[in-house]
Parts: structure tokens; sequence; C-alpha cells
């Protein structure tokens, strides 16, 4: 396929990312591929992608991005290899200056990118000449298509193609508050290929590395649909306040029953169903019993909530059986004999990944499905109190999602004007950010 590369900017978090579901990616540069805060040389997150799996017929089959694609690149019945099907990636600031950005003058409405029809008649035609834009749902918007059709590429776990296109939406906001250090990313996926998928999950897959990647931890809140990475103490680069990453499944909209409703692609929609995340694994670099899956067979139980060997994951704390590793918050950890199973219980602190997943659902052919999730970052005192913060902040995250992003937008930069003379400078600036003003949701909630 046509790889294209690219990194988002669009607030304090900066990331590499390729056209082929590698939303984090260390290929482009060899290192981690997230840096958090951007410009400061620190890295939080090695690489990441979506892993979609099921059944067809008997057989499992995957789509994932995991240390390489098994998309290439564009829609379904399309050339993998023509120019079009790259990264497209605008910023609001566009809107002042369309002609600047064949991004924004080549927005792939035709394909399904997000875009604005200011004048109705179903064609993208865009600023100055025309009067379209994309939609701007964050101060950077990055969009790609992708298909798992090509049997070459699936190279990862082998199987056969599931059949599915996915587009992708990638948005941030430049803000001074907790949204400046989150990423969001949408998926639409639609099966394609002509095949009846049973029992399908979605995976969001993290391969975490916190700084230095030898002393990480991860867990889960289930109530919050959060799966996290923290530090095991302070941490070489990021020192004695090591932040934590997290990372939430805001919707999961699936094809269900047709008395189901849920909201999907924009709008409440019969037919669909909102999954919660059904679990959350962990595994461990180099570890004999926890670590990557070798095949699909591996990959499905991981994704089903189970060890790679098909076995389930037992709470070391009460000795129950149970789908979620890891879900009491490490500031309640005491010893571990007091019923709170967090990952240093089981586990010394190392190169973790982590899954977490939503299904089972069916996949028929025809049918459509869109999830919705963040990746965001806090930094506390030191790696408890970051987990704390990351809790507030992922609760903000999700009020940002239930009134559909409706945040307001950043004020405008005055124009400024120096003039200087003998030994002082004067600067004179308009009046456009002075008359600011906007009702922030989040802080009425």
């Amino acid at each position: 396929g046509r790889l294209d590369t690219g990194t988002f900017t669009a607030n304090k978090i900066h990331d590499d990312l390729e056209n082929n579901g590698m939303i984090v990616s260390h290929r482009l540069s060899g290192h981690s591929g997230m840096e958090w805060p951007a410009g400061t040389g620190k890295y939080s997150n090695f690489a990441s992608g979506i892993w979609f799996a099921g059944k067809v017929g008997d057989a499992i089959r995957t789509a994932v991005g995991e240390y390489g694609p098994e998309f290439v690149s564009g829609p379904w019945d399309g050339d993998k290899d023509a120019d079009e099907h790259q990264l497209y990636i605008v910023n609001k600031s566009d809107l002042a200056d369309p002609l600047a950005s064949s991004d924004f003058q080549n927005w792939p409405a035709d394909l399904g990118a997000p875009w604005v029809d200011n004048d109705d008649d179903g064609v993208y035609s865009p600023l100055p000449a025309g009067t379209d834009h994309p939609e701007f749902i964050g101060d950077q918007v990055i969009w790609f298509v992708m298909n798992d059709g090509d049997a070459g590429s699936h190279t990862i776990f082998g199987t056969d193609p599931l059949g599915i296109e996915v587009r992708v939406t990638v948005w941030g906001y430049n803000r001074p508050d907790a949204f400046g250090d989150m990423m969001f990313i949408k998926a639409q996926a639609y099966n394609k290929g002509g095949n009846e998928i049973t029992d399908m999950y979605i995976g969001l897959w993290d391969d975490p590395d916190l700084g230095y990647a030898g002393d990480d931890f991860v867990g889960c809140d289930t109530t919050l649909s959060l799966g996290y990475c923290y530090n095991d103490g302070a941490d070489s680069d990021y020192g004695a306040a090591a932040p934590a990453i997290g990372y939430d499944f805001f919707q999961a909209s699936v094809p269900g029953t047709e008395t189901d409703t849920a909201f999907a692609f924009g709008e409440i929609r019969t037919g669909f169903k909102q999954l919660e995340m059904s679990s959350f694994t962990k595994y461990i670099n180099g570890d004999p019993v926890y670590t990557d899956p070798s095949d699909e067979i591996e990959t499905y139980y991981y994704m089903s909530g189970y060890k790679r060997d098909g076995t389930p994951f037992v709470d070391t704390a009460t000795g129950l059986e149970g789908k979620f590793v890891h879900p009491c918050d490490p500031n309640g950890n005491t010893g571990k004999d007091d019923g709170c199973w967090v990952d240093s219980d089981d586990h010394v602190s190392g190169d973790r990944r982590f899954l977490m997943n939503v299904g089972p659902f069916n996949f028929a052919s025809g049918d459509s499905l869109e999830i919705v999730f963040g990746i965001m970052h806090a930094q506390g005192a030191d790696p408890l109190n970051s987990i704390t913060l990351l809790k507030e902040v992922d609760k903000l995250a999700q009020l940002a999602y239930d009134i559909q992003f409706a945040l307001p937008d950043s004020p405008d930069q005055p124009v400024v004007n120096a003039t200087a003379s003998f030994e002082e400078i004067i600067l004179n600036w308009d009046s456009g950010a002075e008359s600011y003003t906007a009702i922030d949701k989040l802080d009425l909630l």
C-alpha cells in the first residue's frame, strides 16, 4: 500500500502515526512514537493500534496494528497504492488561509472524511473558492481510511482477511487545561468483504513505555472503562513525579437487535447497541507465561479476557477468576492479602503491554460499527497520585464525549505590533482577545 506517515501536533502530545492502523508508531523514529510533553524528549507510549478479531466459519481471523500493520491504505475496493490514500492533516488555523493547505483543499469527503457542507449541494467545494471545509471537531484533525483486504499484509498472525474497511479520525484540542494532554480517536468499521463474522472483538492494544520501559505497571478501572499504565516509583526519564497514561472506551456502538438503540454515526440509531469494556488483559515482554500472543488463537484468548492458553486470569488477592486484570486502584494497596489486586501483587515491574476489549458481537456482511476512545496523560506529585489525577481527567474526557465535544473555541490570537526605539520595545496589540466570551459546558456540569 501507499505508506504515509505524519505527526499529531495539536497540543502537548506529539504522536507519530501511519495510515494503516499504527495509531502510535515506533517505526518512524525507531523509538517510542508518542512524546509527552511535546518538546521535552520524554516519551510515554511506544506503539499502539486497534485490533479486530472474529470468526468466519470456525476459523479465527484478525486485523491488527501492532509492531507492524495488517491493514493497507485506502477503502475496501480502492487502489491501495494511489496517492490519494494518504494521511490528511488539517488545522483549524487553515480556515484563515485555506489555500496554503493541500490537505484542506483535497479533503477526501468522497471517501467518508467528515466535512461541513455549507452550501448543501453534497459536493466538497472548499474555501476560499467554495464555502465548505473539513469538520473541525478539534484544533487539529487527521483522517485516513484503511482496509484489511490484502492477504499478503496479514503478516503478524497470518490469517485470511476479515474483510473490513476502517475510517479513522484523530483529533485534539490546543488548550492549557487537561484537554491539552489528550488525543482522541474515532474508528468506523464496515464489513465489505462479504464474510459473516461472528463472535467479534475489538481491542485497544498498547505497548506503553512511560519513560524507561522496564519499570511499568498496568491496571484498569471498570467503572470508568479506563485502562492505564503507571510507574513503579521514580522514573529515570520523568523523575519522581512520573505521570500515568490512560485509554478510555467512550463509545463502542456495534450491530444489535432491531429493538436496540444507541448513539452511532452522529445520531441515535436503531439496530445498534452500546458495549461496555468486556475485559482488560496484560502481558509482559519476555515473560514465559504472560507474553505476547504468537498466533490468532492466543490473540483471541487475550481479547476474550483470558490468558493466551485459554485459562482464566485469577485474582490473587481473592482467588476468584476474572476478565479484568488489576481492577483495584493501587492507592488502596496495602499488601497481598488486602483484597486489592494490583500488578505488583503478581509481578515485578517491567515492560508491559495491555489489551482492553469490547465484545463479543456478530458483524454480518454489510454491517457497520463505530468506536471512540481517548489517550490521556496526567502528572501528579508521584506515580500513585498521577493515577488519582488521571481518573479525574478521564471523567472530564467522558463529559466531553457526553456533550459530543462541544468545547468552546480558544480565543483568537491578538495581532501584535512591535516598535523598537532606543532602550525600549513598545508592543501594541488589538482588542480581539479581550472581547472573548465562551460558555464552557464542562464548567457547568
